[in-house]
């Protein structure tokens, strides 16, 4: 599951900012460009991840910062119910810690390490969180089409599975007894 919903997130297009013209080219058997320096395009995550590692581009989405994920969580926590969270949540999260480790092997920065840390404990904070409200929804014989919604990917995938074996177990220990 993690890795299909990777392979889309890497794949998705990304809106990006040429730093400098570019020639058409071809990875992968598909062609880009040519582009002017200063134009704004789409191109997949991947694609943009490369060419912004080689300062041709720059990728014009913002990533998740610690004051983002620091909302997110105290939204979270302030509501009983699931918050909204935009549907590659967890990937982006990954994308910048990954770029701030990154960052660190090149020029380790006391600021970025703290940043990295931080980001962490936010994570697994917010996990937990939306994980206990997925238990509880997954535990209900009602499926709620909204709060789907709400949920990644991920959560999706992981509320199905939850919800399916909580029925079964639910469905055997209803029928102790009842077995004759």
């Amino acid at each position: 599951m993690k890795d299909a919903l990777w392979f889309q997130y890497e794949n998705a297009t990304v809106p990006v900012i040429a730093l400098r013209t570019i020639d058409e080219f071809t990875i992968q058997g598909s062609t880009y460009g040519p582009v002017e320096k200063g134009r704004e395009f789409d191109l997949p995550r991947w694609v943009a991840v490369l060419l912004a590692s080689n300062n041709m581009v720059q990728l014009k989405a913002p990533e998740i910062s610690v004051p983002d994920l620091h909302k997110a969580l105290l939204r979270e926590a302030g509501e009983p119910v699931l918050q909204p969270l935009t549907p590659n949540y967890y990937f982006q999260i990954r994308t910048a810690i990954e770029h701030l480790i990154q960052q660190n092997k090149k020029a380790p920065n006391d600021v970025r390490v703290a940043s990295q840390a931080k980001m962490e404990t936010l994570l697994r904070d917010l996990i937990a969180n939306r994980l206990l409200k997925l238990m509880k929804l997954a535990s209900r014989e009602e499926r709620i089409r909204e709060t789907k919604k709400k949920m990644t990917e991920e959560e999706r995938w992981l509320f199905d599975k939850l919800a399916s074996l909580l029925r079964n177990w639910q469905k055997e220990v209803m029928e102790i007894g009842n077995s004759d």
